[in-house]
């Protein structure tokens, strides 16, 4: 059996960044286990201008990233309250200026930054399971080529994202206060030119988004509520299409584009977050301890801002010190709640539908259990 000083389930940029701050500043032995093999696409295109500060943070030069991996966005084009065309940069920063991002370049040098700092990386990890045994984590996985794999650490870190089940299995409360679904596809035109191109528009039973992520693709979601999904067979890629054509701006805009996929994904997107007491010597970052809806663009700035924090807290002498970490993660998830409220209450177009009656109920502040 190997032994590590941590390990950490999850390979994209919260877990990344919670494995760098470990060894940066800990000097700690870390492992990452990922349950895919980095090929598949990853959603998460636009970043504010602070990215680069926790990028300083982790001594990784911007120039690490290569040409192009981040864009100057120009803001989005929005039809959101009205058929009215409106700008805005990012809702819920007040840093305007925002970029695009390569997100495959990104999380690729992230990992390999890992790599070349001394951390392993395994892909293609299945059947994850986990139980703490006399103050260390035990931890076994199932890889395709080496079989079942059995690692020792004192730390662990979930960072599988907003699907996790590692709370689940080890007892800890999640919280689920939507349904949010994101329905898409990646499109590509050799004629169009997507760069730097947002768009955002409203409809009854949701809200559409299209971004560029290079000069001839581009990705286009459909986010509604899992029935509302069924009901309207809206993972079914005629109806989808039919709806999208359907729309203001952005079916016009990508008229005779190509789905790059046989089938359209469909992703959870709903919001959430862990709620009751972490287990000693754990601690959740990214996705995994407090999702958002995708409207809010705080997706990676959140995954890299709770791995370096999950980290520092993780190593504190203090003892309340994750379960601080905690707190302020569940305090941010209350603020974005209502800020979320406040944006979504802008659409009154459609009041007596399902999706718009369930978004324009104000929050109340979210009950957890976590031990004062």
């Amino acid at each position: 059996m190997q032994t590590y000083d941590a390990i950490i389930i999850g390979g994209g940029p919260a877990g990344a960044a919670c494995a760098l701050s470990l060894m940066l500043f800990h000097d700690k032995k870390v492992l990452l286990l990922e349950r895919g093999d980095f090929t598949q696409p990853r959603i998460g295109e636009q970043v504010s201008h602070s990215i680069f500060d926790f990028l300083e943070y982790l001594d990784i030069p911007r120039e690490a990233f290569g040409a192009g991996c981040f864009t100057p966005n120009y803001g989005k084009e929005s039809y959101w309250g009205s058929d009215v065309e409106t700008h805005h940069f990012s809702l819920f920063t007040a840093q305007g200026k925002t970029y695009q991002l390569d997100r495959a370049r990104f999380d690729e040098t992230l990992l390999m930054t890992i790599s070349e700092r001394g951390g392993t990386i395994i892909p293609r990890c299945k059947q994850i399971s986990m139980a703490q045994q006399e103050g260390c984590w035990q931890v076994q996985c199932v890889h395709p080529e080496q079989g079942t794999l059995h690692y020792q650490s004192e730390y662990l870190i979930d960072a599988s994202g907003r699907q996790t089940k590692i709370g689940q299995l080890l007892g800890i409360e999640r919280v689920v206060t939507d349904q949010l679904v994101g329905i898409g596809a990646f499109v590509e035109h050799p004629e169009r030119v997507f760069e730097q191109q947002q768009k955002i528009e409203s409809c009854e039973y949701g809200w559409w988004y299209m971004a560029g992520l290079s000069k001839d693709l581009a990705v286009v979601t459909c986010f509604t509520d899992m029935d509302i999904m069924k009901e309207k067979q809206l993972n079914h890629q005629e109806v989808w299409n039919q709806c999208l054509a359907k729309t203001t701006a952005i079916g016009g805009s990508l008229q005779g584009c190509i789905s790059t996929q046989p089938k359209l994904w469909v992703k959870q997107a709903n919001s959430q977050y862990y709620a009751s007491d972490f287990p000693e010597k754990f601690v959740a970052v990214g996705d995994a301890v407090a999702s958002f809806d995708p409207i809010s663009s705080m997706g990676i700035g959140f995954a890299m801002l709770s791995g370096c924090h999950g980290a520092y807290a993780l190593m504190h002498e203090q003892k309340t010190a994750v379960r601080d970490y905690q707190q302020d993660a569940i305090l941010t998830f209350d603020e974005y709640c209502e800020t979320k409220w406040d944006f979504y209450k802008k659409e009154q177009r459609w009041p007596n539908h399902p999706f718009w009656q369930r978004r324009l109920i104000k929050p109340s502040k979210q009950q957890h259990r976590v031990s004062a």
